[in-house]
């Protein structure tokens, strides 16, 4: 970002006090140096979204929704950062600076508004051939029959393409529109013998919105029995599949309400589940689910359910999806839908409550995974069981903790009548040329995780580092040592370091450079209340409860290969035994027992 840009983003952020801005979001009240109110990213009766005037940013202690007033414009108005900050300025009456633009900008720029504009007037055209004119009556009555009303139609701007080749061309035409303006649209398509003409003819018309509610491309779906049955806007520079999902501008609020997205396959699924009442469906335009469309879900909600097609296409898909939406910080599921029907045509025979029966029972991401591959290969013999784990592995690879993967390798191997401990020395293998930490997965228990006193103890040092920076050289040392248990706070904590002979931290500096999920862990470290007393005190106290936790890790961890060794007859479990015993004496000095 330039100084000008740089400049002009600070002085919108010293004029949008952020107390004014939510407050015409979110009734907010104040208690103590806070203000509170409902959180307007979920459901919630009770208040547990905050907002901190003095340090500039909001948290919600249900949703661990966070950040500064640009995210919270961003978050509210599904729109980007520098649009956040224009949106601000606007309401402040700051003036914009302008960025001197080459000619191929501007040139770049004006298509996407001429797209954008043909787009729409072409829209209210196929709006008034469904509902204002004869030539739609069939188009009408076929979509009535498939429980979508007249509100549903409206919301989701639907309409007709009569059966004609210049029955666009010619009303655009009337407005002024040229047959390039319709080509450059993709509305309209070059005949072999010059000229132009309908691209979408007989077809009941579904207009493709950005998340800010702009058409930006069409789909369109036969009447009879014509091919293709669904016909949409070719990609151009204009329309890019990857970036868009179906109906998120309508989705966009329960999604944020419910933390929750239902994915489906087709265009006409994602409008019959909200004709039936299931508000936060989307689709993602094919079976091809994108990075980009996970990490577009990632700023609305916690959890994608993926209800594709139960053909194989589908379960593929759902199968690939799984992973891409895992890497963008998702939780995710998969529900099947019986009978090998469509979302579509379940929900038409039985009915909202039916529906969201299947997607409760959803399975966990990775178990569908596990599933699908399985089913895919002959797992009644030993090659095919080799088979399958050498594919599952992959899977098993983007487990966020060892404790996970030892959980899905111990169900994968009852599953498959193998031994737990092969299997996971496959993983082991595996994680090793991947660069995956994933040395200790061993046959265990697996422990739910708890929020532990070393945890509670790492977000305390940080919020007194947070508020004295130029103590934490002196932390280094052992915190170099013990690590943090979560990344996060360990990214957190080096942005402090950076800061060392400062006397504060710009949290919202912070906020800027740290990923979205340390972003979060900063926000909720921040909203703690720092007690009084000496703060090197707290600090000391602080790190060795970080050490203790870090030194139990270490005896737990060589305990175990103790056991392991001992159990397997290899002569490397006294050396473990000794170290074992060595680092119980430590705690015991240093901790008593």
């Amino acid at each position: 970002m330039s100084v000008e840009a740089n400049d002009f983003k600070e002085q919108v952020r010293n004029h949008a006090n952020i107390v004014e801005v939510v407050s015409g979001y979110v009734a907010l009240k104040k208690k103590g140096r806070k203000h509170w109110g409902c959180c307007p990213f979920h459901g919630e009766k009770t208040p547990s979204f905050t907002v901190d005037e003095e340090k500039g940013f909001f948290y919600c202690f249900g949703c661990h929704e966070s950040g500064d007033v640009f995210k919270f414009i961003m978050k509210s108005e599904n729109c980007g950062f520098m649009d956040a900050v224009k949106f601000l300025a606007n309401k402040y009456g700051i003036p914009v600076p302008e960025r001197q633009k080459s000619a191929a900008e501007i040139a770049r720029e004006q298509k996407a508004k001429q797209v954008v504009a043909t787009n729409e007037l072409a829209a209210r055209f196929y709006q008034a051939c469904l509902t204002k004119t004869p030539y739609g009556k069939g188009a009408l009555e076929y979509l009535h029959r498939r429980g979508i009303t007249d509100d549903i139609i409206e919301a989701f701007s639907m309409g007709y393409a009569i059966n004609s080749f210049n029955g666009l061309m010619n009303a655009l035409g009337k407005r002024g529109y040229t047959a390039e303006q319709l080509m450059l649209a993709g509305l309209a398509v070059p005949g072999k013998n010059g000229g132009a003409y309908d691209k979408f003819r007989n077809r009941v018309m579904i207009p493709i919105k950005d998340p800010r509610g702009k058409i930006v491309g069409f789909t369109g779906r036969i009447l009879g029995d014509g091919m293709p049955k669904y016909m949409n806007t070719g990609e151009t520079e204009f329309f890019i599949k990857r970036y868009l999902l179906f109906g998120l501008d309508i989705a966009v609020n329960e999604i944020r309400k419910t933390r929750q997205a239902i994915v489906v396959e087709g265009h006409m699924d994602a409008i019959s589940l909200h004709a039936a009442g299931v508000k936060n469906a989307v689709a993602s335009m094919g079976t091809a689910f994108a990075a980009e469309q996970a990490r577009l879900l990632k700023r609305m909600c916690d959890e994608v359910v993926f209800c594709y097609d139960s053909d194989n296409a589908g379960r593929n898909a759902s199968v690939r999806a799984v992973s891409i939406a895992r890497a963008a910080g998702l939780k995710v599921r998969v529900a099947g839908v019986p009978d090998g029907k469509d979302p579509d045509e379940f929900i038409r025979q039985h009915g909202k409550d039916a529906f969201l029966e299947v997607i409760r029972q959803g399975l966990d991401g990775i178990d569908y995974q596990v599933e699908e591959t399985i089913l895919q290969n002959n797992v009644t013999n030993l090659a095919g069981k080799v088979e399958a784990v050498s594919k599952i592995i992959p899977f098993l690879l983007e487990c966020k903790n060892e404790i996970e993967a030892a959980e899905h390798i111990r169900r994968l191997a009852q599953r498959l009548t193998i031994d737990e401990g092969l299997i996971a020395a496959e993983y082991r293998k595996a994680a090793k040329n991947s660069g995956v930490q994933a040395s200790s997965v061993v046959q265990q228990p697996t422990v739910k995780s708890t929020y532990t006193a070393e945890q509670q103890a790492e977000e305390m040092l940080l919020a007194v580092l947070l508020e004295h920076p130029e103590l934490a050289l002196g932390c280094q040392d052992i915190v170099e040592e013990a690590g943090f248990v979560h990344q996060a706070r360990r990214q957190i904590f080096d942005c402090i370091l950076a800061h060392d002979g400062e006397q504060t931290v710009e949290v919202h500096r912070l906020m800027e450079i740290l990923e979205d999920e340390a972003s979060s862990v900063l926000a909720g470290i921040l909203s703690k209340n720092v007690p009084d007393g000496d703060c090197a005190k707290i600090i000391d106290d602080c790190l060795r409860q970080m050490k203790k936790g870090f030194l139990e890790k270490e005896y737990e961890k060589h305990r175990l290969l103790a056991d392991e060794y001992e159990r397997s007859g290899n002569e490397r479990f006294m050396d473990e035994l000794l170290e074992s015993q060595r680092i119980n004496n430590e705690i015991k000095r240093l901790y008593g027992s």
